[in-house]
């Protein structure tokens, strides 16, 4: 029997699309300029300016940050969010693919570009990663690792703190949560290392921000990330 698309129910899927027709994976919306450099949001301070690399928004500027740049696919509404939830929380793994495509796509010049010693997935506690079954993160990075030869992925970091659920909490509370939630590979040199920290949704910027201070305090020269989805403020 045909399969038809999870979002318009009208197209008959392929091997190839996966879960949504291409028509909808066409349709998702992606950052649009000007956005601020740090976080990776649209700028509402500079709308109707044009982009300034480093022009960051208030909330950016208000506080120390340890990521010097944020990269996204999209913003986490409609198709991409249905697609990173199905595959997050009901381990479609297929989708790992052509998301990480979709990210390659939109951010793969920077990934390319040589600037970057390696990929470093956002961890999972290893509870977390032992009842889901995998790292929706690294499984991303392996994708991308095959789209290209320049960057190789390392899993640098690993979770030693079992935070709860995100989802209804604040970037305040978020921030307290998450500290010292991150700790380096011993056996990771992350001496003058130039890092590109992949993560799945840009919410509040706490984990990734976690992840780069945890990077940055062992040594690393910089940390951007590249991320599926990012959260507009409200």
């Amino acid at each position: 029997l045909p399969v038809f698309c999870r979002t318009c129910r009208n197209r008959i899927l392929t091997e190839e699309n996966i879960y949504f027709c291409g028509a909808c994976w066409q349709s998702i919306e992606p950052v649009r300029e000007p956005k601020c450099p740090r976080c990776g949001r649209p700028h509402p301070q500079r709308a109707g300016f044009e982009p300034v690399d480093d022009f960051v928004c208030s909330e950016c500027s208000s506080r120390k940050l340890w990521v010097d740049r944020t990269f996204t696919a999209g913003l986490h509404v409609g198709v991409l969010r249905e697609a990173i939830h199905l595959l997050k929380y009901q381990k479609k793994r297929l989708l790992a693919k052509p998301l990480a495509h979709l990210l390659f796509q939109a951010v793969g010049i920077h990934v390319e570009s040589g600037s970057y010693d390696m990929l470093v997935p956002v961890p999972l506690h290893a509870r977390r990663q032992r009842d889901r079954g995998f790292n929706q993160c690294e499984l991303i990075g392996r994708h991308l690792c095959r789209l290209q030869e320049k960057t190789p992925l390392v899993p640098a970091l690993q979770r030693v703190k079992n935070t709860p659920s995100f989802s209804k909490l604040g970037g305040a509370e978020r921030r307290e949560l998450i500290k010292k939630a991150f700790q380096l590979d011993p056996q990771v040199d992350m001496k003058k290392k130039r890092v590109l920290l992949i993560d799945d949704v840009v919410t509040t910027g706490a984990t990734s921000h976690e992840c780069a201070k945890t990077l940055r305090r062992k040594g690393a020269a910089g940390v951007d990330v590249i991320a599926l989805a990012v959260v507009e403020r409200s």
